[in-house]
């Protein structure tokens, strides 16, 4: 098998992680000040804007140029800068425990092999 065929599974857990990391950031921004609130946002879109617009780069070209597996690659690329970059912005918001990490962790293993049987990628 070869690892290209990995990068769309790879995207889509990526993309699971970010999804659920981002809610938790969500209910963590909900609480603060307007003024605090923009400050978490700037950083979160700081963090998040050079994989994505390099993914949307790298799709495009691909797109252009004809390259096999450029789509896949720029989900991994784009999914891996979001899950990051939120992953990011909850450690700047304050102490992080294993417990949280942990749940988001299981809940992406748990959530990432259905979304797969739906994509009917299995």
């Amino acid at each position: 098998m070869d690892l290209l065929h990995l990068a769309s599974p790879i995207a889509v857990a990526l993309a699971i992680y970010a999804g659920i990391s981002g809610l938790s950031w969500l209910r963590r921004a909900t609480g603060e000040r307007a003024a605090r609130r923009r400050g978490m946002s700037l950083n979160l879109f700081r963090r998040a804007a050079p994989p994505v617009a390099a993914g949307l780069i790298l799709a495009s070209a691909g797109a252009v140029l004809g390259l096999p597996f450029s789509t896949d690659l720029a989900a991994v690329l784009i999914a891996g800068g979001l899950a990051f970059a939120i992953h990011r912005g909850l450690a700047d918001l304050g102490r992080q425990t294993w417990r949280d990490h942990g749940l988001r962790l299981a809940l992406t293993v748990a959530f990432t092999p259905f979304v797969l049987w739906q994509l009917a990628y299995f």
